[in-house]
């Protein structure tokens, strides 16, 4: 189909204003909002901290089409170029505008045409002899639209208080996509969208005025996880991502991101502490304020237990410095440790390498039962960054790479990897046993050799078995 340069006749404009003066409330709020985002014209409306409510999981399939009353809207197939052709009749109260408000979305624009614009033209190309006012029931024409077109199969409008309260219009394509759009104006989000194909998987694009809204505190990062996230409590990885996100947003900058909401947690502790089968505080070695969650291989966890103080915090900068923050162990018996560094290590006065608790940790392993041949004992830790907080290390007093000089208030992970395991321990213990009864079973020999020993020590200092010296006299003259 050849796209056509922008022409939008009087007629076209008077059916897109009738369609306003006669469709419905919610159809009318709808073109309203078209109207304002062309002219740039923003209600007085602002983004407030508001509490936010758990929402039920969105499911798109249980979404039934939409039953147009004012028109019929039927697939002829494709065109040569591959372009999709509906046959559309209209119907008593209905008009071209009415058909685009209800099959296409507000993000559908050809050659600088909306949708009620684009419709409109095709009708009176159709229909040349017709204007606003003598559109007729009966009346018929050919919608042609590129391939990949979102043709709304249903749509569904709810109110949602995550990040601040707005009214959100979701539209499932014929092909199952879908788009969330948000009519809530100024609001951070402008709408989100998720393939078929990818479920679970969306792309958020930001309003073009977020960076206002952020000076103006009309949204920051937790209300704005909360509302990318869709979570009244998001975790301390989530609010680090958008905080991160936005650290250097321009005005009126084009920002996207790609968010998985087939968990509801970028943290993968957060995401399975609900299924943990005992939780009970920690009490050794001044770790008193973390609690100890153990998970049984059943639940899903890839953590055999946890020790954390995060909780339900939403900034790790509510933790203390200077402190571990949160314990893994794994399945596997290697444990990561996560500290948060104090003043005391960049001066050198505390190592935060020193972390390693070996009898503790055996004990732990060894009492919930999370292997039949669990560790006693584990090497160094290897230091890492924790993605996608700032890296723990500082460059101005070391290596890049190197972890040997840290800036406080900053993230460390240290992984301690097994290097004795019950088994040796029984190897070697079966090995000293075997050792204790083979010396028993060979004491007698042993005393009896060294009785003989002595025996032939003692005769031979005593000289009585030293060899004789025998001397051969001459045999006498005449003898």
């Amino acid at each position: 189909m050849t796209r056509r340069p922008l022409a939008v006749s009087s007629a076209s404009v008077l059916v897109v204003v009738s369609a306003f003066l006669i469709t419905s409330c919610r159809e009318a709020r709808f073109v309203a909002h078209v109207t304002a985002r062309a002219l740039d014209e923003r209600p007085a409306q602002v983004v407030a901290p508001t509490p936010v409510a758990q929402a039920a999981p969105f499911d798109p399939l249980r979404i039934p089409p939409d039953e147009a009353s004012t028109f019929d809207f039927r697939s002829d197939g494709t065109a040569e170029n591959g372009d999709l052709l509906y046959h559309v009749r209209i119907k008593a109260g209905g008009n071209p505008a009415t058909v685009a408000l209800a099959k296409l979305t507000p993000l559908f624009e050809i050659d600088g045409e909306s949708a009620p614009e684009y419709v409109t033209d095709a009708f009176f190309r159709a229909n040349p002899e017709r204007n606003a006012r003598s559109i007729q029931p009966g009346d018929e024409f050919e919608l042609e639209l590129p391939p990949d077109t979102f043709v709304v199969r249903s749509t569904i409008e709810a109110t949602e208080t995550y990040g601040g309260t707005a009214i959100v219009r979701t539209y499932v394509s014929e092909r199952g996509d879908v788009l969330r759009y948000y009519l809530t104006e100024p609001f951070p989000i402008r709408y989100e969208t998720m393939r078929a194909g990818d479920p679970g998987n969306w792309v958020v694009r930001f309003d073009p005025d977020l960076a206002y809204l952020l000076t103006r505190g009309l949204t920051d990062p937790r209300r704005l996880a909360q509302a990318v996230y869709r979570v009244a409590d998001p975790d301390v990885f989530q609010t680090e991502r958008i905080r991160s996100l936005i650290a250097d947003v321009a005005p009126h900058a084009e920002l996207t991101l790609e968010v998985d909401r087939t968990h509801t947690y970028l943290d993968p502790v957060r995401e399975v502490l609900s299924r943990a089968s005992a939780v009970v505080p920690v009490t050794e070695n001044d770790r008193e304020d973390l609690t100890r969650y153990v998970f049984t291989p059943d639940s899903g966890s890839p953590f055999a237990a946890v020790e954390d103080a995060l909780g339900t915090r939403s900034h790790i900068t509510e933790l203390p410095d200077g402190r571990v923050f949160r314990i893994q162990y794994g399945w596997d018996g290697v444990v990561r440790v996560f500290y948060r560094t104090g003043r005391d290590d960049a001066r050198g006065m505390r190592d935060p390498y020193a972390l390693q608790e070996n009898e503790r940790w055996a004990a732990l392993y060894a009492a919930i039962g999370a292997s039949t041949d669990s560790p006693v004992k584990w090497g160094p830790g290897i230091p890492s960054d924790l993605p996608p907080f700032p890296s723990a290390r500082d460059p101005a007093n070391g290596d890049e790479g190197s972890f040997d000089f840290l800036i406080p208030g900053r993230t460390l992970v240290l992984t301690f990897e097994p290097t004795r395991f019950q088994s040796d321990v029984r190897a070697e213990s079966e090995l000293r046993s075997g050792l204790r009864e083979m010396q028993q079973e060979l004491r007698g020999p042993i005393e009896q050799g060294s009785a003989i020993i002595n025996w032939l020590t003692g005769r031979s200092r005593s000289g009585s078995d030293q060899p004789r010296q025998i001397v051969e006299r001459a045999p006498a003259e005449g003898g």
